[in-house]
């Protein structure tokens, strides 16, 4: 029994590892959303009504497309959100006399792009309104709340639906926002006006059209709309949390090459040897199959000749830029998604790479023990 007890440890530690693996790459899958949509900060941040402009001149230049039939054209004229976040805000349910503070979304656009599977409420809607799980329950006591009201700002929205999250959320149309139309009408008339206060709209979520670079698209929203906008990375998040995810599978891989090596190095005839070699050959395979799969460089990491260095230089240092950018910036809720993704895919990842190199450390210590006990055992 003593035998077999001092392999618990590992066997165990060999379970949590797979598991750690397996979460890893999940957290990993949940970034891929990134190669679909361009997530943006604004330069300088917008009011609702300018964001209400902007989304005009969108319609305006899809329907001229649309009545041109180019279609070409319209695909080439990307769906878009912008939005922005006001903390603690009063939520009151006047029917229950409940109230909550929640952060607010404030959108303008396809709320779709900003919480996933969502398509209500329509450009048009301008009464209706989102709430997340959390503010379902503190409101109302119950998260099947669609279709009832809730004040936000002394006006009264219908719920269109609730959506996942316990961060005690709420997002509304910008164009609808009472402050947003006191502000614009009163600014002549009125000195203290606040619409610098309603200047909160620093995000942007653009929907990647097929084929169009990153560089492209800004360059692209820039030209169309007059507005400066700096992309967040996420792409390179992705890349550096998959680096982590594969961590586990190239330890192994080289440690199992090595190992193989070593025996047919050792092997005194031709058959071993050739067992050895179509092994070697064959996990080779295995592993490049894998990672020709999984493992996918853009294109704007490839540099047009390799001896380019000045392109690595430039490339390195807007990678730093990014990350800085990424890790500086305010969070809002809709950020906690992918930041939390990155965080737990590259966390677990190198947990469950650390959990591997003890395992194997333990397993060469063992093989090492054994090989010294077999001549005092003869």
């Amino acid at each position: 029994m003593k035998k077999y007890g001092r392999y618990l440890l590992p066997a165990g530690m060999a379970g949590l590892g797979c598991l750690l693996f397996y979460i890893s790459a999940a957290f990993w899958g949940n970034l891929g959303w990134s190669k679909e949509y361009i997530l943006s900060c604004i330069s300088e941040p917008l009011s609702e009504n300018q964001a209400a402009v902007i989304m005009e001149q969108h319609v305006e230049q899809l329907e001229k497309e649309i009545s041109g039939n180019n279609k070409q054209r319209q695909e080439e004229i990307p769906d878009f959100c912008i939005w922005g976040q006001k903390e603690q805000v009063l939520l009151t349910n006047e029917n229950l006399a409940r109230g909550i503070q929640a952060d607010v979304i404030l959108f303008c656009g396809n709320p779709n792009l900003v919480f996933e599977n969502c398509r209500t409420p329509a450009r048009d809607d301008r009464q209706g309104c989102l709430i997340d799980e959390e503010a379902a329950w503190k409101l109302f006591g119950s998260i099947k709340v669609a279709g009832k009201t809730i004040t936000y700002e002394e006006n009264q929205y219908v719920i269109r639906k609730v959506i996942p999250g316990m961060n005690g959320l709420a997002a509304f149309p910008a164009a609808s926002s009472s402050a947003s139309g006191t502000d614009i009408s009163a600014k002549e008339d009125e000195p203290q006006t606040v619409q610098p206060e309603a200047k909160v709209l620093n995000r942007v979520t653009i929907k990647k059209p097929e084929g169009q670079s990153v560089n492209e698209l800004q360059t692209g929203w820039i030209s169309r709309y007059g507005m400066d906008i700096q992309v967040l990375d996420l792409e390179l998040l992705r890349g550096l949390s998959g680096l982590c995810v594969l961590l586990v599978p190239i330890t192994v891989s080289v440690f199992f090459l090595r190992y193989l090596y070593n025996q047919y190095r050792n092997q005194k005839r031709w058959k071993g040897k050739a067992v050895m070699l179509c092994l070697i050959f064959s996990l080779v395979v295995l592993t490049l199959v894998l990672f020709g799969k999984w493992v996918e460089i853009p294109d704007s990491y490839i540099p047009a000749k390799w001896s380019d260095f000045n392109f690595w230089a430039q490339l390195i240092k807007q990678k730093r830029e990014s990350l800085q950018l990424l890790f500086t910036i305010p969070k809002s809720v809709p950020d906690y998604g992918w930041s939390k993704s990155f965080a737990a895919g590259a966390g677990f990842g190198i947990t469950a790479e650390a959990i591997a190199v003890i395992l194997l450390f333990f397993w060469k210590c063992s093989k090492i023990e054994s090989t010294f006990r077999k001549p005092t055992g003869g």
